[in-house]
């Protein structure tokens, strides 16, 4: 019986040793993985998310300047506008300058051929207005959509102009 009982010990004891193993390879195991995602976490971080030294800096603004030296300018100024405004007292005018911001060279090439076309569109606009139309800051963003709805109608309802800058507005 003696050997019996040992033999049932010595099982408990493996059982109880083999216990105390498992959870000691599972804190390691899960340990190492924290200590894995954690490192990846970081650089992926860093990476995405870090701030460039001086000197990337330095290299990523002459990098946009440089392909802003290469792309053509958009722009096309027109010449002034001197209108009367459709007021009762018919003693208001407007003057108006504009820049046309167009997508290609090849749409200002377009725009430059058909200006009498967008003149005329354009007088026949900016004489439409009243003072009250045209004072207003939700009046002139008004003015200069339609403005713009009127370039693009000229070159065919294309789309090819996507923005109009006053750059002289002056009513008298």
């Amino acid at each position: 019986m003696a050997d019996d009982e040992l033999e049932v010990a010595a099982a408990e004891g493996e059982e109880e040793g083999e216990k105390k193993k498992s959870p000691m390879k599972l804190i390691i195991i899960i340990a190492a993985a924290l200590v894995i995602l954690g490192a990846g976490a970081y650089f992926g971080m860093d990476m995405f998310f870090g701030e460039a030294t001086p000197e990337e800096a330095v290299e990523q603004a002459k990098a946009a300047k440089a392909k802003e030296d290469k792309e053509p300018l958009t722009v096309l100024a027109l010449e002034p506008f001197i209108v009367n405004l459709a007021d009762p007292s018919g003693k208001r005018y407007l003057k108006l300058s504009l820049t046309i911001d167009c997508k290609s060279e090849d749409t200002k090439t377009l725009l430059e051929g058909k200006m009498p076309i967008i003149r005329n569109d354009l007088l026949l606009l900016l004489t439409s207005k009243s003072f009250a139309d045209i004072s207003s800051m939700d009046g002139k963003i008004r003015l200069r959509n339609e403005v713009l709805l009127k370039i693009n109608a000229a070159l065919g309802g294309t789309g090819e102009v996507h923005a109009v800058y006053f750059t002289e507005f002056v009513v008298q």
